[in-house]
């Protein structure tokens, strides 16, 4: 419509109209490159945020991890002591539900075999008649966030 009204007003000089039409395509693309642009710069900046919350998440998961740990310890005869146990549990349960929302789960080592794209060595034991790399067991367990290792696993493995 705005273009309509140009090339009327402009009806003597077709080659006027052209040019602005031409100009008009011009900032047209580039605002689209622009738009584009920043929907990507957007988008990656959202994973950024959306990837640190998954840590934050994994961090406190492992910090009622380690309380429960801990607590285990501590003889509950206390009536305070042991309402905090109770609640501890159902933080550690909300936590878990939080996570699986979040598409985030524990990893274990189950590959038999040590791989370093998957897993992080804690130690090596020596183990007689075994071949060396085998996984022994997991000495902390890892998380993976959308399907893929987020958190890789400690292992113990065969010298």
């Amino acid at each position: 419509m705005v273009f309509k009204k140009f090339k009327e007003a402009l009806s003597q000089n077709d080659e006027k109209y052209e040019i602005l039409y031409y100009k008009y395509s011009q900032l047209k693309m580039e605002n689209k490159k622009i738009k584009d642009r920043q929907q990507k710069e957007m988008q990656e900046y959202k994973e950024k945020i959306v990837e640190k919350m998954a840590n934050h998440l994994i961090e406190l998961y492992k910090g009622i991890e380690e309380t429960k740990l801990s607590s285990f310890k501590v003889q509950a005869k206390d009536k305070d002591i042991q309402r905090l146990l109770i609640n501890l549990n159902k933080v550690e349960k909300d936590m878990k539900n939080s996570m699986k929302n979040f598409s985030i789960e524990e990893y274990m080592a189950q590959e038999r075999f040590y791989d370093p794209e998957l897993h992080e060595i804690a130690s090596y034991e020596d183990s007689k008649g075994m071949k060396k790399g085998i996984i022994l067991k997991t000495a902390r367990k890892g998380f993976k966030f959308r399907n893929r290792v987020f958190k890789k696993p400690k292992v113990v493995v065969t010298k």
